[in-house]
């Protein structure tokens, strides 16, 4: 009884999780985190300690059989696919611009939804045949999800690490100022005639680079001009 009381709350917290205000992208690396827990849970179980023996826990039943031999199948290959589609998806914008990924940011969100899907039945479907008695071999998968797991907690320290950085870094200004005469910072993203820039340097003169340009040269607008340009209405970006 204690099981599933315990069972509850963790429906009941995952529901919390996935109903909340964080955004679909979060909820599906929460999802996915899910999966590796019950990979890692059944490893653990299968190989050390079967704590299911000691969780009074209401046992599934089995997936068709056609289905699991799909899931068994196609497990490495999927994961391989979701690798290979998750490094080309979100280094693509350096090839179109940040404009244009953007624009495709919906398909990524989709396929990442199918690929998570995938996942999570994929861990349950080993979840519950351990529980049904069936044997299991999970280690490649539990080595994934180990890999999965560290990689996100890295990648989550770096950004907390980043954003603290990036709060508590001097900020250095360049010699101008906006159309409300609030100073201008180096690398700002500022208007102009209504048109979003990034504030850069080249050869020692301070420029507007475009949003959606990648390449500085001298052709660039001069930050000295627009600032000047009171018709122009230069804003700093808030």
């Amino acid at each position: 009884m204690m099981g599933g009381n315990k069972l509850e709350k963790i429906i009941d917290w995952l529901k919390g999780v996935l109903t909340g205000d964080k955004p679909f992208a979060r909820k599906l690396r929460i999802l996915r985190y899910v999966a590796c827990v019950i990979i890692l849970f059944t490893m653990f179980c299968d190989s050390y300690w079967n704590l299911l023996a000691y969780i009074d826990l209401p046992c599934a039943p089995l997936l068709e059989e056609k289905l699991r031999d799909t899931l068994h199948s196609s497990g490495m290959g999927v994961f391989i696919a979701w690798v290979v589609y998750s490094a080309l998806f979100y280094n693509l914008y350096r090839i179109i611009g940040e404009k244009q990924w953007m624009n495709l940011s919906y398909i990524g969100i989709l396929a990442d939804f199918i690929f998570t899907v995938y996942f999570v039945v994929y861990a349950l479907n080993i979840g519950i045949e351990y529980a049904n008695g069936l044997q299991v071999h999970v280690k490649v998968e539990a080595i994934l999800a180990v890999i999965y797991l560290t990689y996100c907690a890295l990648v989550t320290s770096y950004r907390s690490h980043q954003i603290n950085y990036e709060r508590n870094k001097k900020i250095d200004y360049t010699n101008y100022c906006d159309s409300e005469g609030k100073p201008i910072p180096v690398d700002a993203k500022v208007f102009y005639k209504g048109k979003e820039y990034k504030v850069v340097k080249y050869k020692g003169v301070y420029r507007l680079l475009p949003r959606e340009e990648r390449i500085i040269s001298s052709i660039l607008i001069a930050l000295e001009n627009a600032a000047s340009d009171v018709e122009g209405k230069l804003l700093v970006q808030k």
